[in-house]
């Protein structure tokens, strides 16, 4: 466990840092007394530990060529909303952070290493077999570095898929990931705001993003996917366990204790969805399918 306590104590570190000053909005303070309250408290940290210490040995392209300031100048302010400006995973600035960006893959496939036989990427390969073959417009919401939209987009070919994303930091990612997909496009925006028509989707996506938002903002996103997608479409929504979150104390989560009480069935009935189908890719990950009524 060498790597991982030098890791944390990076952490740490880190906490007295100053970060990019395009972030202004960031209570900076505020998320270092957060981080710093979640290394501290007495809940274990072998769950923490054991995914920093894989990460070390995960593969992923060389990021190390980007030049952040031109790739972010390209992208328009957006007013982001207070449950969205916290330090997830005890990282500073959360995913509007380098750091966060640039790891995300490696942190998944550390978590999922065996979890499935080919880790995270593994889990969106399943994930992919889900969508119909004639689904044309397919949305993939809070979308991260791409690697759920990019399985669709591979899998189907003639389907245009959009991988919709908040921070940009994530997008200058995940277009490096995944330049050779032509049927793959970015959109920068909040998930709970589309602004898209009524009945303009074939499908949607969701993986891991439900977890990270506060009750009533799960309850706006489902409704907006309502919104959007077309009668008789599929809502397909992946994330962690009711209790896993707690194996990773000292990453921060702001919502677990909400998404200790999460029925996935239960939300998405009462979000209007029918035919709702149970799926496990993953020990730690539940998947649902839900249809809009025709």
């Amino acid at each position: 466990m060498e790597i991982a306590a030098t890791a944390i104590d990076k952490i740490l570190t880190d906490l007295a840092s100053q970060p990019d000053p395009r972030w202004k909005t960031l209570d900076l303070d505020k998320q270092r007394k957060q981080i710093q309250t979640e290394l501290n408290s007495s809940a274990p940290k072998d769950g923490m530990m054991r995914v920093i210490t894989r990460m070390q040995f995960q593969e992923a392209p060389d990021l190390g060529e980007i030049d952040w300031e031109s790739e972010l100048a390209t992208f328009e302010q957006i007013e982001y909303p207070q449950y969205y400006l916290q330090p997830f995973h005890s990282v500073l600035g959360g995913w509007l952070s380098e750091i966060a960006a640039v790891g995300n893959r490696v942190a998944m496939e550390a978590v999922l290493e065996n979890a499935h036989p080919r880790k995270s990427l593994g889990v969106r390969d399943s994930i992919a077999q889900l969508f119909p073959e004639d689904a044309r417009q397919i949305l993939d919401l809070g979308a991260g570095n791409g690697d759920d939209a990019a399985a669709i987009a591979r899998r189907l070919p003639s389907a245009t898929v959009t991988a919709w994303e908040a921070s940009p930091l994530m997008i200058v990612v995940g277009r490096l990931y995944h330049k050779d997909l032509p049927n793959l496009r970015w959109q920068h925006g909040l998930v709970e705001k589309t602004q898209l028509p009524d009945n303009c989707v074939d499908a949607l996506n969701m993986t891991y993003l439900l977890h990270e938002c506060p009750d009533e903002i799960k309850q706006i996103i489902l409704a907006e996917c309502w919104r959007i997608l077309s009668p008789g479409g599929l809502l397909v929504v992946t994330d962690s366990l009711p209790g896993d979150l707690y194996s990773y104390r000292g990453f921060f989560e702001p919502y677990k204790e909400q998404w200790l009480k999460i029925d996935p069935d239960k939300l998405l009935r009462e979000a209007g969805f029918i035919n709702i189908k149970a799926y496990q890719f993953a020990y730690s990950t539940w998947t649902r399918v839900g249809e809009k009524p025709k």
